[in-house]
């Protein structure tokens, strides 16, 4: 009995240490392998669509959608309406940080986000990351996949933690953040 306690004791404190969200995942799925991190994830956010895309194209307010984001800037603007968006990530695992800068092609459309790592101009060998959304009944469908290979060595045990814990947490309070925003908070 004592144990059961115990544990519903913890559950309590884990659950009220997550920040307010009435995000429902459907899926999450981090992994590292080869040197190459992915993540899968989707999610039904209680925000409309349209508050939702509005979010994901504010590059310059990405600071505030992820802290480990520290800083996010348009570099240009390409003919067809590419942009090429600068951001410097500070990523840590245990006792192993590294600040990152990555330059991305972000490719808009009125549902959608498609970013391609330029490897010549980022601290990645390659990266690629799909955001989608739509509108259902109960919000807003986001389907979220990513991959990306650092151009530095990682320790494999490093990267399995942090795609484990890190990567998943840091997944998860984006599109929390981006669900708060998106209802005007």
């Amino acid at each position: 009995m004592r144990r059961h306690l115990q544990a519903l004791l913890a559950a309590g404190i884990m659950l009220g240490a997550c920040p307010a969200s009435a995000l429902t995942v459907e899926k999450l799925v981090t992994e590292f392998r080869n040197g190459v991190y992915r993540v899968a994830f989707e999610a039904v956010l209680a925000a409309p669509a349209a508050g939702v895309g509005v979010v994901l194209q504010d590059y310059s307010a990405y600071p505030l959608l992820d802290v480990r984001i520290r800083s996010s800037e348009r570099l240009a603007t390409e003919p067809g309406g590419a942009i090429l968006l600068r951001t410097r990530i500070h990523a840590c695992e245990a006792f192993f940080c590294r600040n990152v800068t990555r330059v991305e092609r972000v490719e808009a459309g009125p549902d959608s986000l498609v970013a391609t790592v330029i490897p010549e101009l980022s601290q990645l060998r390659r990266g690629l990351t799909r955001t989608t959304w739509q509108p259902v009944d109960a919000g807003t469908r986001v389907r979220y996949e990513a991959q990306f290979e650092p151009d530095f060595w990682v320790p494999g045990f490093i990267g399995r933690q942090f795609a484990g814990h890190s990567l998943r947490e840091s997944t998860l309070e984006l599109f929390s953040n981006v669900e708060r925003r998106a209802n005007g908070g």
